[in-house]
């Protein structure tokens, strides 16, 4: 039992290392290589990208009695201070991550898609705050 749980989390963090790395490597405005998994440190400065792996993976392909393939969801933030919003950076990391070739997983990855974005405006922090839906389909 112990060794399918370990080998669980290498997987997930094959995965969001691949995602972070299509991120990191598109060179983001501002962002460069601020993009932490989960949470970032408290005394990170705005702009910085957070990421979640794994949110849900459901089977996107099923023959001869198994799952050939699945869809993993994955949410991706961009967190901005209010009164500096460049609109731009959420292009970029659309630009960056929809149609992303993701590489270095221990999965085959046929393709990622950026399913939806949300604007959301928290007034009392003055943060601007991007939650961007990202599908990654795999082996």
């Amino acid at each position: 039992m112990l060794q399918a749980r370990v080998e669980q989390v290498v997987y997930v963090a094959s995965v969001g290392s691949s995602l972070r790395t299509a991120i990191t490597g598109a060179s983001i405005t501002s962002v460069g290589a601020n993009v932490f998994r989960d949470v970032a440190p408290d005394t990170q400065a705005m702009p910085f990208i957070t990421f979640q792996t794994d949110i849900s993976r459901d089977p996107e392909l099923e023959g001869d009695g198994i799952v050939k393939a699945r869809r993993q969801q994955c949410l991706v933030h961009l967190w901005q201070n209010l009164p500096s919003e460049n609109v731009a950076i959420i292009e970029e990391v659309l630009a960056a991550l929809d149609g992303a070739d993701l590489t270095g997983a221990d999965k085959t990855i046929f393709k990622c898609k950026v399913s939806n974005i949300n604007r959301l405006v928290e007034l009392d922090a003055n943060i601007c705050h991007h939650a961007i839906n990202v599908e990654i389909f795999h082996t």
